[in-house]
């Protein structure tokens, strides 16, 4: 009887062990299985969804399209006048004294909510900030959406956008308050405030805003390309050639083609606002639409 049950005991245990490496290889698969299905898919670096919690009373209608790569941490500290970013060395700018710059803005939100930001600061999609990639940290700036007169003054506490076509980059807020959240990117001015930033070197004689001119809207670059070249031969015509133009893509959202618009300036004077005027109406061109800029 217990030779019989000695012979039972040594069966068990010699099918556990035929068993056991079979259990082991499957446990490891499905390790594997749970390691690779955590991995996250989207780049961290890339800002691709808008955010859940929005301000009370306001609703984002569609999603902003991605972004460019942006850096959520801390950069390097040396050489103070320049960083590096992918390869790339950005220059910094030794002062915003008289800073103003055209071009494209876009909005960073809620993938990057409480990280930190350049200079170490927590980002608050909600607080009226901002990221360039040339400004001093902080630099106080007013930022004007050419598409509707809307304004905002930020604080810029962060680098990016890193990409060539974007002028600057900003809070969830602030691009809400320039009404633009619910496409992506807008046409705008980014003029610093020096006012606050350089209290001690403002020009005490009165100068007038700067007035833009947009003389042409279009569905496809290339038009916007042939407007400018117009444009540019009437300028010089009447000894104004020096005015900068530029091509800003307007974002009208997923379910419509972007505008491209050509506009001419700053122009430094109501004088020279109505020549260039008189210029594009006598060129054929048509009657450009102005924009001033108000402090």
């Amino acid at each position: 009887m217990k030779r019989c049950q000695s012979r039972g005991f040594i069966v068990i245990v010699v099918k556990m062990l035929r068993i056991f490496p079979w259990l082991v290889l499957q446990m490891a698969l499905m390790s594997c299985s749970a390691v690779q299905r955590s991995t996250p898919l989207a780049d961290p670096l890339m800002e691709s969804s808008a955010p859940l919690g929005l301000v009370p009373g306001s609703e984002i209608k569609d999603t902003p399209p991605p972004q460019a790569p942006r850096i959520s941490q801390p950069l390097e500290r040396e050489p103070r006048d320049s960083y590096l970013v992918m390869g790339k060395r950005y220059q910094i700018l030794d002062d915003s004294f008289q800073y103003r710059e055209i071009g494209i803005a876009s909005w960073y939100g809620e993938k990057f909510h409480g990280r930190l930001t350049a200079n170490g600061e927590d980002y608050d999609m909600y607080a009226m900030s901002a990221a360039h990639k040339e400004l001093p940290l902080p630099t106080l700036v007013r930022v004007t959406n050419l598409d509707n007169g809307a304004k905002v003054e930020v604080r810029v506490n962060d680098r990016g956008p890193f990409h060539d076509d974007r002028l600057i980059d900003l809070s969830f807020a602030a691009a809400q308050a320039l009404g633009f959240a619910s496409r992506g990117t807008a046409p705008v001015v980014v003029e610093a405030i020096d006012e606050i930033n350089h209290p001690d070197r403002m020009i005490v004689e009165e100068t007038e805003p700067p007035i833009y001119l947009q003389t042409g809207a279009f569905s496809n670059r290339e038009s916007a390309e042939r407007m400018i070249g117009a444009v540019g031969r009437l300028m010089h015509g009447a000894g104004l050639g020096d005015i900068r133009v530029d091509i800003l893509e307007s974002d009208r959202g997923p379910q419509e083609a972007a505008f491209y618009k050509v506009w001419v300036g700053p122009i430094g004077s109501t004088a020279d606002r109505d020549e260039l005027s008189r210029v594009f109406e006598q060129g054929q061109i048509g009657k450009p639409i102005a924009v001033q800029l108000t402090r």
